[in-house]
């Protein structure tokens, strides 16, 4: 059987990772760091602030707001495990669990699905009883959990730890180029501002018809529902969206439309 061709955005430290989970599935990979993660130190000090007062419940939605944050209180002698060891943590899914594990961090709260509309079924009780909960993530993340949870009752810090700057150098250019003559059997957007920034650098290349056409050639797979609504309202198809958001689910589930012959 040939093997599929697979396309993701993915963060430049994800991409080796993504390359090894997609190989298991015999897909080939072809994979697309569209913006780089940059750590915002400036941070620091509504970590500490945050801190300061009591705290019920900490959030975080990815690994890479776990790294950055603990890189950010490391820089800044603040001592987060220890902050950590007092409140009830919680992690989107078992990549971000995991990471906390390595620090050391005991995570007591975990959506069964791992998206903004698990979370908020996960600590609708908690707003309800007037939590302080602090999000430690992307500046780029949605504000929808935030508004849900304040609505409901709940103290929310929301402290931006990273955020996503697009990459439009040459070296993107001819990515891009290669990627639209790679053309891939599937297209992976993890979140939707992944799409977004994909369409944003398409245009500052001239290439938005190039990157259209491949769009509707490819299948696409999107993790979680916000995601596939933000490509869907663009006009363009979602064949496959994740019943779990993670990237392996994903692959998991092209592999099963595969196996039943859909592509």
């Amino acid at each position: 059987m040939t093997a599929l061709k697979i396309a993701a955005f993915r963060p430049e430290n994800l991409i080796a990772r993504s390359k090894d989970e997609a190989a298991k599935y015999n897909f080939e990979f072809f994979g697309f760091p569209v913006f780089q993660l940059v750590e915002r130190r400036e941070s620091l000090e509504e970590l500490r602030s945050a801190f300061d007062d009591s705290v019920d419940i900490v959030v975080f939605t990815s690994l890479n707001g776990v790294r950055k944050s603990f890189s950010i209180a490391e820089h800044g002698k603040f001592n987060l495990s220890e902050k950590l060891a007092s409140v009830e943590v919680c992690a989107i899914g078992p990549v971000t669990r995991d990471e906390l594990r390595r620090y050391g961090v005991h995570v007591s709260l975990m959506p069964e699905e791992y998206s903004t509309k698990g979370l908020m079924k996960l600590l609708a009780a908690h707003a309800e009883a007037g939590a302080k909960i602090i999000f430690l993530r992307s500046a780029a993340g949605n504000k929808h959990i935030i508004e849900f949870l304040r609505a409901n009752g709940a103290h929310v810090t929301d402290i931006a730890v990273y955020e996503p700057q697009i990459r439009a150098s040459e070296s993107e250019r001819k990515l891009l180029v290669e990627l639209i003559n790679y053309q891939p059997d599937y297209i992976i957007f993890t979140s939707s501002l992944t799409f977004k920034m994909f369409l944003e650098l398409a245009s500052k290349f001239d290439m938005r018809e190039d990157v259209s056409a491949l769009l509707r050639s490819a299948k696409i797979a999107a993790i979680g529902d916000l995601t596939a609504e933000t490509i869907a309202e663009s006009g363009t198809k979602v064949d496959i969206v994740a019943k779990r958001s993670t990237f392996e689910q994903l692959l998991r589930s092209i592999s099963i439309a595969r196996a039943s012959g859909n592509r």
